[in-house]
């Protein structure tokens, strides 16, 4: 019973990889009428093995550098608000002007994970401090 079920599997994928040999070469005839390269060549087949399939498209993003930084930002913010309590910007400004460098778009979320880690700092009237 499984040796039916194999042949009639086999059958089915030569009669339809035959199909698709000769819709691939009508269709590289309507491009010749056309008078149209094919911009995507045909897929790799039992027939024709020397071609290959095509690659899919990704387009490169850049990456950027990693960024290397003398202490945590833990460090900056605690040096940063020693002396006196801060706003989120404050902080950021001065944390920056530590030489602190983000690796994000958005600096003031890694702020937030920092300000907002239990025990780490406190808040009085949206002005942080060392706890």
């Amino acid at each position: 019973m499984k040796i039916d079920h194999l042949k009639k599997y086999i059958q089915l994928r030569q009669s339809l990889l035959r199909e698709k040999t000769a819709l691939e070469r009508r269709l590289s005839e309507i491009n010749k009428a056309l008078g149209i390269d094919s911009l995507i060549p045909p897929a790799q087949s039992p027939t024709n093995p020397q071609l290959k399939p095509a690659k899919p498209f990704h387009p490169k993003t850049p990456r950027r550098k990693a960024v290397r930084n003398k202490t945590s930002l833990r460090k900056a913010i605690l040096e940063a608000t020693c002396a006196k309590p801060l706003a989120k910007l404050e902080i950021l400004a001065a944390v920056r002007k530590q030489g602190y460098r983000f690796a994000t778009d958005d600096p003031v979320n890694s702020l937030n994970a920092v300000l907002y880690r239990k025990g780490l700092f406190k808040r009085a009237g949206g002005k942080f401090s060392p706890a």
